[in-house]
């Protein structure tokens, strides 16, 4: 007796990556990395912006603005630190691995990575320019809602959101008014100002004096070349810079370096107590050391300083409301807070997220899973980014961002080979 087999392609995996910057464009490119014919994907990436790659962070064009951290750690593919440096070369750049590129040309470069992924056959990408706004649970996928009243239907959502806003300060706001500006990196904020907006502007206070607040003031001082800028913080004090050169081991940055590379397996040994105790106590000297400067930036500001254009306060030595202008240059707000993303809200009222212990982050496991408000696992679902901070420590560099990808890769691949054998038919 004779069998016959006959096989038909499977069904591909149905993966929505919300978020169109940095970690969605290498979520992307490690997911078609670890996928094979035999276990395809179809990866939908949902960004409302009309350029997928950039984001917020790579957005802007200001030509002082830099990444701060050099070429050879900035690339977007894991195993090849050089392939950010060959694809400025091969547009005329002449990158060295302690280089540290415009944040456009980065932006630019995370773009033309994802223009250029390789798709295995049977597996497929689509963009779609659209907001997500909703997350509903299905018999056994997910709905995932966009703002043009269409859902995706999808069995994995990788949720790579970027960072959230400066924290709200609700009283600066309403005592200040239009001399607030809650973020320097909404688009055109300065744009919006009312009268005759910033031809008004002799004093600016900047709230915050970490990297924000630099890349903040180096555009107004091209913005308003007659003003005063002091910036204020809870301690007064700035981050440290990185050098051009290589260090002989012996430098301070050399240690943080070293410990910077295995930071987060020391953070998954440590105790609750121990986190909470070093979010708390260690962190801000951590982050000053750790989150440094480039050189041109240090630059910038040692000149601005000098000319008496920036000066550095702490909070308790300055007044806001003697300045004609207030931007809050804060760190971020945490992921599981209202009032930033519609999906994010959506998601808090239907109880998919929760804050975590240390409330710097989503409530999750490894590798990247929410926890739902009922305590229950959600393994369709995975973290990105920001949403990591106290599962992880180190979460949004670009190194962690490809830890993070391949992590997701290892599941997502896994799905889809369950996917496969469970959907291909077999005839006899």
């Amino acid at each position: 007796m004779s069998v016959l087999r006959t096989t038909t392609r499977p069904r591909p995996l149905q993966v929505v990556v919300v978020g169109g910057g940095a970690a969605a464009v290498i979520a992307v490119v490690h997911l078609f990395r670890r996928t094979s014919p035999d276990a395809p994907v179809d990866v939908h990436v949902i960004e409302p912006a009309a350029r997928v790659g950039p984001g917020l962070a790579y957005r802007t064009e200001h030509p002082r603005h830099t990444v701060n951290n050099f070429a050879e750690r900035l690339s977007a593919v894991d195993g090849d630190p050089g392939h950010l440096i060959r694809w400025c070369a091969g547009l005329g750049l002449d990158l060295g691995a302690r280089s540290f590129p415009s944040r456009k040309v980065y932006g630019d470069y995370l773009a033309a990575v994802l223009d250029g992924v390789d798709v295995p056959a049977g597996s497929s990408l689509l963009r779609r320019r659209d907001e997500a706004v909703d997350l509903v649970p299905e018999a056994d996928h997910w709905s995932v809602v966009l703002a043009s009243g269409a859902a995706l239907g999808a069995d994995r959502v990788v949720l790579a959101l970027g960072n959230p806003p400066p924290r709200a300060q609700p009283r600066l706001a309403e005592r200040l008014g239009a001399r607030f500006v809650p973020d320097p990196w909404a688009p055109g904020w300065h744009q919006r100002l009312p009268g005759r907006g910033l031809t008004d502007v002799r004093r600016v206070l900047l709230l915050g004096t970490g990297l924000t607040m630099l890349d903040t003031a180096v555009e107004l001082e091209h913005l308003l070349p007659r003003a005063e800028i002091v910036a204020a913080s809870r301690r007064g004090r700035l981050p440290r810079a990185h050098v051009v050169e290589p260090t002989d081991g012996s430098d301070w940055r050399d240690a943080v370096d070293a410990v910077r590379g295995f930071a987060n397996q020391l953070w998954a040994t440590l105790s609750p107590a121990d986190r909470a105790r070093f979010a708390e106590v260690y962190a801000h000297e951590w982050d000053l050391h750790r989150h440094r400067m480039s050189p041109a930036m240090a630059h910038h500001l040692s000149r601005l300083r000098d000319t008496g254009t920036l000066v550095v306060r702490t909070l308790d030595q300055v007044d806001p409301e003697a300045f004609d202008l207030v931007v809050s240059c804060t760190g971020p707000r945490p992921v599981p807070t209202p009032g930033w993303n519609r999906l994010v809200d959506a998601m808090l009222e239907r109880g998919l997220v929760r804050a975590n212990g240390l409330g710097l982050g989503v409530d999750l496991v490894q590798p990247g899973h929410p926890v739902d408000d009922r305590g229950r696992v959600l393994p369709g679902l995975f973290w990105m980014g920001a949403a990591r901070k106290g599962l992880e420590w180190e979460v949004g560099a670009v190194p962690d961002l490809r830890a993070q990808a391949l992590a997701l890769a290892d599941v997502v691949a896994e799905a889809a080979e369950v996917a496969a054998d469970e959907r291909a038919p077999l005839l006899r």
